[in-house]
């Protein structure tokens, strides 16, 4: 997600470089100062997500906004193997809402502030090296389209559709 590599990396090299990320409730595209951002600017979020990039499934569940932090995990899967997973925090605190991910368990030293809401949310920083850019379009209640950017506005997108999030294993 942040390693600095452009679009997926799959096998050993490591994994797809897939933005945690979130969606907006708004339809209209708004720009605000960061503080004005809250955590109900991307609760469509919450729930499990399913999609593909090539031959890779992609599994995402985020956690319901509760005590100002949505938490959130991906996998993803080639032929029912884990190649890669990571973990994703958004916070919402008195400097606005801010996207941290963890790629492979392994904070990143850098967050990305959420900087436009609408039909894209678009968490942005760019001192990153890549991506400089997580957005995510929102394309009705149950489909999202997130694509990742580099400074140039280049990178990969691909397709989550909501899904009913898996019941817990037996004890």
């Amino acid at each position: 997600m942040c390693g600095g590599s452009r679009g997926p990396r799959l096998g050993r090299g490591g994994g797809i470089a897939l933005a945690l990320a979130v969606v907006a409730v708004s339809s209209a595209t708004t720009r605000y100062s960061q503080e004005n951002f809250g955590l109900q600017h991307v609760g469509i979020l919450s729930g499990c997500w399913s999609g593909r990039s090539g031959d890779v499934e992609l599994r995402e569940q985020w956690t319901e906004a509760s005590g100002g932090v949505i938490l959130g995990n991906t996998r993803y899967l080639r032929a029912g193997e884990a190649v890669d997973w990571e973990f994703g925090r958004i916070v919402a605190d008195s400097t606005g809402v801010t996207l941290w991910p963890y790629p492979r368990g392994v904070a990143s030293p850098r967050g990305f502030p959420l900087v436009r809401v609408g039909p894209e949310l678009v968490f942005e920083n760019l001192e990153h090296d890549f991506p400089v850019r997580i957005i995510y379009a929102v394309e009705g209640p149950d489909r999202l389209r997130p694509r990742i950017e580099g400074s140039d506005g280049q990178g990969p997108s691909w397709v989550l559709e909501r899904v009913a999030c898996p019941a817990p294993a037996p004890r």
